[in-house]
């Protein structure tokens, strides 16, 4: 592993996690190849990118395998539109990615969770007279502190033509 590393290093290979989002690219992609023309656009990939990101506004998804949590959402959503003929792609999905049934499961019930709150009326705008930064006394003299330190810059003038 570290030989690799240092290879990788060498020919400025830089090797980056896989996300969620490219899990559901790919996911996405995959079934919409096998899906009829007449049902090529029951599944919105916008529609999809949004769910992934109320998902990660909650920090228990950050437990979650990127692969499981994309194919937990597309599942999901497949579900809801009563796509029949998309459960054996999604089967075919969890077995090639060897998402664990259970662990899909799991996953699915908490995003299903998460979207229904998501969804409703507990999760309005804030009130944003409750919002306060609550901040130690250190912290609150070295922000006081800091601020007189920037220096403002001057006023760019407008160029007339």
């Amino acid at each position: 592993m570290r030989m690799e590393k240092i290879v990788l290093e060498k020919v400025c290979w830089k090797v980056k996690a896989t996300t969620a989002f490219q899990f559901l690219q790919l996911y996405y992609s995959l079934i919409q190849e096998n899906l009829p023309i007449e049902r090529k656009n029951s599944l919105n990939f916008e529609r999809l990118e949004a769910q992934l990101k109320a998902c990660h506004c909650r920090i228990i998804f950050s437990k979650a395998k990127p692969s499981v949590l994309a194919l937990s959402i597309i599942a999901l959503e497949i579900q809801a539109q009563k796509c029949v003929e998309l459960t054996e792609g999604i089967e075919c999905l969890q077995t090639h990615s060897k998402i664990n049934g259970r662990d899909l499961t799991f996953w699915q019930e908490l995003v299903s969770k998460c979207l229904t709150e998501y969804s409703s009326n507990k999760c309005s705008k804030p009130n944003v007279q409750k919002l306060k930064w609550i901040v130690s006394g250190r912290t609150a003299r070295q922000l006081k502190h800091s601020y007189y330190r920037i220096t403002h810059l001057p006023t760019i003038p407008e160029m007339v033509p």
